[in-house]
């Protein structure tokens, strides 16, 4: 059996009384995709920031191998091993892809550093930056500005910034949001090599259901901020009350 990475347990967050996420448990297991799904409103994005740090939960708690990461500020869980990338990406538009990736490198190793003369002489730090475009697929981007790339390539850009901070729990908020049918197979396979290669266990939510039912592993399906279900895909794709609730068929 495999080693559990995240334990959330009852976990709860109230807004002015109502419970947006409703006593909310589950785990995962080392080096797999879980897909959280459900309909808007279902609590889904209130979970990822309580897991992320950017809200304190109103009670529960939240376990990254084995300890206790519950009120930790953000930068506190990412050193800890959560990464997180956004529906909309957070990049530095100004610089070049290489830039981002090479200041997220910088920030994780405590380097202090001047983005255009210290770190461009950094040759260990420089065959980092390489190793993880060449990962994610866009070293053919690495001198140009984030602002002149495509909404595609920019999410890509944010899974680098993501694996630069080597985490071994990656949490990924609509990854193929916006995107072409070309970027969404290119992400979806981008994922799964990802997670072969580096076997870092992966969070994800998702509208699209067919990306949902290619990656993940396990399914987890949130309604009015409690889980309605959890399962492998066939069970979820079976479940008549999932088909209800969000589906969309009875």
């Amino acid at each position: 059996m495999a080693a559990k990475i995240l334990e959330v347990k009852n976990l709860v967050k109230n807004f002015s009384g109502n419970k947006v996420v409703d006593n909310v448990s589950f785990s995962l297991e080392n080096g797999t995709i879980t897909a959280v799904i459900g309909p808007n409103g279902a609590g889904k994005t209130t979970l990822y920031k309580l897991i992320s740090g950017q809200l304190l939960p109103t009670s529960g708690t939240i376990e990254l191998k084995g300890k206790k990461i519950t009120g930790l500020a953000p930068h506190q869980i990412v050193k800890a091993g959560i990464g997180r990338s956004f529906q909309i990406t957070s990049v530095f538009e100004g610089l070049t892809v290489k830039q981002n990736v090479r200041v997220a490198i910088a920030a994780r190793v405590g380097q202090q550093f001047d983005l255009w003369h210290s770190l461009e002489g950094n040759r260990r730090l420089n065959r980092s930056v390489t190793e993880i475009l060449a990962a994610v697929g866009i070293l053919d981007l690495a001198d140009i500005l984030v602002r002149n790339l495509s909404y595609g390539e920019r999410a890509l850009v944010e899974i680098a910034i993501v694996l630069a901070c080597k985490p071994s729990l990656i949490l990924l908020d609509e990854p193929t949001a916006g995107m072409s049918h070309v970027e969404t197979t290119r992400v979806v396979k981008l994922i799964k090599d990802l997670q072969q290669k580096t076997r870092a266990t992966f969070l994800m939510t998702e509208h699209d259901m067919e990306v949902v039912f290619n990656l993940a592993e396990n399914i987890i399906v949130m309604s009015r901020g409690k889980i309605l279900a959890a399962g492998q895909p066939e069970e979820i794709r079976n479940n008549s009350d999932v088909r209800r609730a969000y589906l969309g068929t009875a």
